[in-house]
């Protein structure tokens, strides 16, 4: 699958609930065969906004304080989701957690 096909795509929990969208892929370049780097998909980024993140959501990351404050408090309802939890076998995404399970981007 291609990361256009996924961004985008609707997403719901396993009681139901609408997530959004897949917003963004998360990646993590690992050694390969040849020791070129290669990357491999760890999660994804569920939410209702199309505003991005722009790295925002660490806590590491510096700005204009008001444009952090505006850009986590629109993605406060995104979550992240672990490869393993995610279902892509039917129209929608299927989250194999419930919403309440999934910590909020501001943590960790």
């Amino acid at each position: 699958m291609r990361a256009g096909d996924l961004i985008g795509r609707r997403a719901r929990d396993v009681t139901g609930r609408d997530l959004g969208a897949i917003r963004e892929i998360r990646t993590e370049a690992v050694p390969g065969k040849n020791g070129l780097p290669r990357l491999v998909v760890r999660g994804v980024i569920v939410g209702r906004t199309r505003v991005r993140l722009f790295g925002y959501q660490r806590h590491d990351q510096r700005g204009p304080a008001a444009l952090v404050a505006l850009i986590r408090w629109l993605h406060r309802h995104s979550r992240y989701v672990a490869c393993e939890d995610v279902d892509l076998s039917g129209p929608e995404v299927l989250v194999r957690r419930p919403f309440g399970e999934l910590a909020p981007l501001d943590r960790g």
